[in-house]
């Protein structure tokens, strides 16, 4: 499956909100593993950085955790708003609340990782450009 490439949503994000649809939709059940930065990455024909932050997003959402070295799994209990932020305050409520400075860093976080991935596919096209010539 590939992404929208007119989309003006950064593919971190459409990943997130995919899975988030799975997850809500029960296709995804609480409890069960949801697939892997690598997996995510080869699916969505994605850098793995992109993926990662796709999972990060679900995180901070309290929709899954992370058991390391084992994978990321959903919540036994999905907090009831469908809204992303309003799913972040929800969890604050459960876990903790996640300071301003955390808020504004994810964001920064998450506006890189877009450039990032927008650059990446400015080079990769490039890249695609270059090595034509030099394969006839």
């Amino acid at each position: 499956m590939t992404l929208p490439r007119d989309s003006h949503t950064p593919p971190y994000q459409l990943v997130a909100d995919e899975i988030r649809k799975q997850i809500r939709s029960g296709r995804i059940k609480p409890g069960e593993r949801v697939p892997s930065s690598r997996d995510l990455e080869a699916e969505y024909e994605i850098a793995n950085m992109t993926a990662r932050s796709a999972l990060r997003v679900l995180r901070d959402e309290g929709l899954i955790y992370s058991r390391p070295g084992v994978g990321n799994f959903v919540v036994d209990t999905l907090p009831a708003s469908t809204s992303p932020k309003a799913d972040a305050s929800e969890q604050g409520s459960e876990r903790h609340m996640p300071t301003p400075e955390y808020v504004e860093l994810s964001e920064r976080l998450n506006a890189i990782d877009a450039r990032l991935d927008s650059l990446l596919s400015i080079f990769q096209q490039l890249a695609g450009v270059s090595e034509k010539p030099k394969k006839s």
